[in-house]
């Protein structure tokens, strides 16, 4: 039974556009933004109407840096100090992330409504399976998302919980300071603090690589239905040629319009994430190698949860920019096996045009200018290990 109808969901949540089977698949993430302030979706979102969240935002922020840099004075262990300083970058570019995607908010919106309306009519126009396989993945990555953000998040309230309930007051990060004694009330009052401050900066940053999965997986799909769509039957016994060349011509004018649509929608949401996506490979570097660096002293597996969100997040951007490179040999092929040479003469220049304009890159590039790629990933998870095994020997 639901605790909330779908009418209920329907009147709190405001997203651009009429409501779809792709925001009905992702209502829990769109629920836990507009908890946050940060559903930039809703068309009434501003800076001064959310004020006082973020505010909030910025105070925790502030309480976390502050209780980091005072766990910091007195640390001697290199566990502890690696934890404290990735507590630090886990902030930095979590609030950097944030202020980029809020910068972008405009894009985003139109890439959305781009995505659950024309590019998913595409898709159903194909196929009601292919539609339906759409939105089966992107359940899928709505779990994966929520079981990569609650699997740290669980590992520290379990272990402060426990500890609380054994008689032992232990912060949720050993690395940060509640700043107040740990005595009743304080204590509590820096527990829930710091706890709401994980749940906040988890959700966020991860969020964010949801959008973007959604919307690439969107243009995924909707460029195998295009090319689908480009696929003719051949000529019927009792068709005649003129016929015959009206519907290759028909054909071939619905996949330039829909394939325009695409690359205006590809451009657009990739100009968008162009530094959003350059987050995911810097993190990863200083956060990979913190991580492996706390572990060459000793195994903590409370701290190494941290490497779960870690991976799914380099993993997701580089695997879809892998998928998204191979769909520009897809649109080749599917041209050069159209039956362009049954085509009247005008209409074929118009095919050799198209043609000489598939010769465009697929590739989700980051401000950096490298591209999204599996070798991009292996490279950053290299570059890590070399940043962690440097540090080993000038300790050693």
């Amino acid at each position: 039974m639901k605790m909330f109808s779908d009418d209920t969901i329907e009147d709190y949540l405001n997203v651009i556009g009429e409501r779809t089977e792709i925001d009905k698949v992702v209502t829990l993430p769109l629920l836990v933004q507009e908890v946050l302030g940060q559903n930039v979706l809703n068309l009434n979102w501003h800076r001064k109407t959310n004020m006082a969240k973020q505010i909030m935002i910025i105070i925790l922020i502030t309480y976390v840096i502050f209780g980091t840099n005072d766990f910091l004075k007195d640390a001697r262990e290199l566990t502890d100090i690696g934890e404290a300083y990735y507590t630090f970058s886990i902030t930095f570019f979590f609030s950097l992330k944030y202020l980029l995607f809020i910068s972008t908010r405009e894009t985003f919106r139109k890439s959305y409504l781009i995505a659950k309306t024309s590019l998913f009519d595409m898709i159903r126009g194909d196929s009601i399976e292919k539609s339906n396989e759409l939105l089966a993945k992107l359940k899928i990555v709505v779990k994966i998302l929520v079981t990569g953000i609650l699997c740290p998040i669980t590992m520290y309230l379990l272990v402060a919980f426990w500890n609380y309930i054994r008689g032992t007051r232990v912060t949720l990060s050993k690395s940060t300071s509640i700043l107040m004694p740990m005595t009743t009330p304080y204590y509590e009052v820096g527990l829930f603090l710091h706890t709401i401050y994980l749940i906040e900066m988890a959700f966020t940053y991860c969020v964010i690589d949801l959008w973007f999965a959604t919307l690439m997986l969107s243009f995924c799909m909707a460029s195998d239905s295009v090319v689908n769509g480009l696929k003719t039957d051949p000529k019927e016994f009792d068709e005649t040629d003129e016929e015959y060349m009206d519907r290759l011509n028909n054909t071939l004018r619905t996949f330039y319009r829909n394939h325009s649509l695409l690359m205006d929608y590809f451009d657009m949401t990739t100009d968008m994430f162009k530094w959003l996506t350059v987050i995911p490979l810097v993190s990863t570097l200083f956060a990979v190698c913190l991580i492996f660096l706390c572990m060459s002293e000793e195994i903590q597996w409370m701290f190494l949860t941290n490497l779960v969100p870690t991976m799914i997040e380099i993993i997701a951007y580089n695997v879809l920019g892998e998928v998204v490179k191979n769909k520009e040999t897809l649109f080749y092929m599917a041209l050069l096996e159209f039956d362009w040479t049954s085509m009247r003469l005008k209409d074929k220049k118009n095919y050799l045009i198209i043609v000489s304009y598939m010769n465009k890159e697929f590739k989700i590039k980051t401000a950096l200018g490298n591209d999204l790629s599996l070798v991009t990933m292996t490279s950053v998870l290299k570059a890590s290990y070399q940043a962690f095994a440097m540090i080993q020997t000038m300790e050693t």
